[in-house]
């Protein structure tokens, strides 16, 4: 049996100054501190049981270390690094926990630069006592909640500079399932959006605006229950001071969204309240070309494609 990817884990970002970007993803966005060590803090959301779903690292100028995609079993990982050393990638180990509350992992770079990381196994620590739910399902008390408080991550935008070969390498090698796709009308592919289980989109590639773009991320997007709670994110960020990229629902996936940043590391989440499964086996990918609507956004509009690099 080959090896497989279960599902997106994580992100660790970088930022410039870390209290200050704190005060956006945990004060303002709604996620949770699981732990801190020296210079990076471990968050995770409300509904999420694992030991983290984003990290942040203070460092010189903003970007992203690398992306963590969690694989359906822990000996896949070194199947994985086989396979990947057999075509001459540089693949790095990384130790049991060197990562808090991660088992053994690899590193490397997906074409055209995107660092990725794939681990086995990761802790599923308590919340503090004062936030432990009674509910044996449930990880955090929700009424001590932020007003956001997102439930879990749901997926993650990147902007390639050959976007397509990106996608197509992520199919051939690990295994990604095409849900949807959009092509301009010179047929050049504009975006690629993908799944590595039954979600609509575990990870959408976009092109890059030239060729001679840096890899770079847009956003990493979390899930919310409906869109009463995007309204409730875009009047937060309204009173806090925080920027916000658009608000609307999106035509490929249906998925409605509410995109904020923070300014200090210019990192980007989309809150979205998600959208259909694709439980079929056999899934024809959803074709869309320039021209079947006036914009890909069903409602509403994104005001910013800035995005930061790795």
């Amino acid at each position: 049996m080959s090896p497989e990817v279960a599902r997106l884990g994580h992100v660790a970002l970088e930022t410039p100054d870390l209290d200050a970007s704190l005060e956006f993803f945990r004060d303002a966005a709604g996620l949770e501190i699981t732990e801190r060590t020296g210079d990076t803090v471990y968050l995770r959301a409300v509904d999420e049981w694992d030991h983290h779903s984003m990290s942040l690292t203070e460092a010189e100028e903003p970007g992203i270390d690398h992306v963590g995609w969690q694989t359906a079993e822990p000996e896949h990982v070194g199947e994985y690094a086989e396979q990947f050393e057999t075509q001459g990638l540089d693949v790095t180990w990384v130790d049991d926990d060197a990562e808090p509350g991660q088992g053994e992992a690899i590193r490397f770079d997906v074409p055209e630069g995107h660092r990725f990381e794939l681990y086995g196994e990761m802790e599923k620590p308590d919340p503090p006592a004062e936030r432990d739910s009674k509910l044996k399902n449930r990880v955090y008390d929700p009424s001590g909640d932020n007003p956001i408080a997102p439930n879990r991550i749901d997926h993650l935008q990147i902007w390639d500079p050959d976007g397509l070969g990106c996608a197509e390498w992520l199919q051939e090698n690990l295994g990604f399932q095409v849900q949807e796709f959009w092509d301009d009308a010179d047929g050049e592919r504009w975006g690629t959006f993908l799944s590595a289980c039954e979600v609509k989109i575990d990870l959408a590639v976009v092109q890059s605006t030239t060729e001679t773009d840096d890899p770079a991320v847009h956003h990493v997007a979390y899930d919310v229950t409906s869109a009463n709670d995007l309204f409730a994110a875009h009047d937060v960020m309204n009173e806090l001071g925080f920027p916000t990229d658009g608000i609307g629902q999106h035509a490929i996936s249906r998925g409605e969204f509410c995109y904020t940043r923070d300014p200090v590391s210019g990192h980007r989440i989309e809150f979205n309240t998600g959208s259909y499964l694709t439980l079929d086996p056999h899934w024809e990918p959803v074709a869309w070309q320039e021209g079947d609507l006036k914009d890909r956004q069903w409602i509403g509009a994104i005001e910013s494609t800035e995005r930061v690099r790795y």
